[in-house]
């Protein structure tokens, strides 16, 4: 389970830098960070429709990541409870959590000497 879960991981940062790189080669309308990098470069590079295509594909691209995301959420969720604490509190002593609880409240004194000395001081007041 650990090695898909590492392969899904490394799937997964690759997908995030395309996604990064295909949001940046889009044209934007104010010519923002697409100018940075040649203005029309991309419609240069890949013809006139490129703007389309690129929508489409980060559309794509975006359905993909998010799916990624999720499936990844789940693998790793259910993979802790795999993990070596998990185990360690399960293999807990049965015996120790059966056991009766003890007080912690004191125990109370038994003899009559202390109720008389506290009736014998009452009695001087």
């Amino acid at each position: 389970m650990h090695i898909l879960i590492d392969i899904l991981i490394v799937f997964f940062t690759g997908l995030s830098v395309l996604l990064v790189l295909a949001i940046l080669m889009q044209r934007s309308k104010q010519d923002g960070l697409g100018a940075a990098f040649g203005g029309g470069l991309t419609e240069t590079v890949f013809g006139a429709q490129t703007s389309a295509v690129l929508v489409k594909f980060t559309t794509w691209l975006t359905a993909i990541f998010f799916l990624l995301a999720i499936v990844l959420a789940y693998l790793t969720s259910h993979a802790s409870k795999e993990s070596t604490l998990h185990k360690r509190l399960l293999q807990a002593d049965p015996a120790a959590a059966t056991a009766p609880a003890t007080s912690a409240a004191p125990a109370t004194p038994t003899t009559g000497a202390a109720p008389a000395a506290a009736d014998s001081s009452a009695a001087k007041k």
